[in-house]
């Protein structure tokens, strides 16, 4: 039998409801309606960084592009109104939504009583590890992260996402299109920088698709993007990558200044200098300029 579950408002637990009744010649569970359908709970809240996905077509293709199914797990991150919750619960996959708004929280928990395989639950999700959500509900790890995620937290909750692959087997999010440029860049680009090589230590990010402001509610003042993070196959070394991104942090901390200047305390100057030469690089190059590649290759020559 399905395991329906519902939100306890006061704590951050979920609890076991009993399951309903079938009607006759029915699979037994209520689907949920369509996000348009439902009107806002309450008026979003700016200490959150709220704005919520206020069109069905938006919502169905970040979920085509999630490419999950009965056999997923999938967390949600910011479910908000559930304009993304439900087309995931019609998908099959068995979903667990952390929600830090508690009356949206209650509101999703108490619709979704009878969906089936989907536990909503109350708290911040930053406030936790990831497989630690996911044990809470009892839920199989590593899941799929989907969400259309609060400006304001984007940028430190994908990091943790790809940097817990344990828990997190890919993610599918909207988010800045700045921010999802900054994950994808490369060197040469704009956008490139330290959140650019952190991420390809982990993942490879790709940008789907851009959305508009008018698809949110409130709208917001930038258009926003839907960003892929998907594993590195096969993974770096732990060691070499902690190196190399360490390193990376030093350089674009002071991204001013040349590689040598800006890791000096590491190694001297000159080591740097002959280092970069090897790999074709002018000794005075800048952060800017190496590749994730280039890193690992100082990580591994100054351990």
């Amino acid at each position: 039998m399905s395991k329906f579950y519902h939100l306890i408002p006061s704590r951050d637990v979920a609890r076991e409801a009993p399951a309903r009744g079938r009607p006759a010649g029915g699979s037994g569970r209520r689907r949920p309606s369509p996000a348009s359908a439902r009107p806002p709970v309450a008026p979003a809240r700016k200490r959150w960084g709220q704005h919520f996905l206020a069109s069905p077509e938006a919502a169905r293709r970040i979920v085509q592009a999630a490419r999950v199914g009965p056999g997923d797990t999938v967390l949600e991150v910011g479910p908000g109104d559930g304009a993304l919750t439900r087309p995931l619960i019609a998908t099959g996959a068995r979903l667990v939504a952390v929600e830090i708004d508690p009356l949206r929280a209650e509101a999703l928990a108490r619709e979704l009583a009878d969906a089936g395989r989907t536990t909503i639950l109350h708290g911040d999700a930053m406030a936790r590890t990831f497989g630690e959500w996911l044990a809470q509900a009892g839920a199989r790890a590593p899941a799929v992260l989907v969400a259309n995620l609060p400006y304001n937290v984007a940028t430190p909750l994908l990091v943790r996402a790809v940097e817990e692959p344990e828990a997190i087997a890919r993610a599918v999010a909207t988010v800045q299109r700045e921010v999802a440029r900054r994950f994808a860049a490369r060197p040469g680009d704009e956008e490139y920088g330290f959140l650019s090589v952190r991420a390809a230590a982990s993942c490879r990010a790709r940008v789907l698709f851009d959305l508009p402001p008018s698809v949110f509610r409130p709208r917001p003042k930038v258009v926003s993007s839907v960003l892929e993070l998907a594993p590195r196959t096969p993974p770096l070394d732990p060691v070499l990558r902690r190196r190399a991104v360490g390193l990376a942090s030093l350089a674009f901390r002071s991204r001013r200044k040349t590689l040598g200047n800006a890791l000096a305390s590491e190694a001297p100057r000159a080591r740097w200098e002959e280092i970069l030469e090897s790999l074709g690089r002018s000794s005075s190059a800048r952060a800017e300029e190496l590749s994730l590649d280039d890193f690992q290759t100082l990580a591994a020559r100054v351990p």
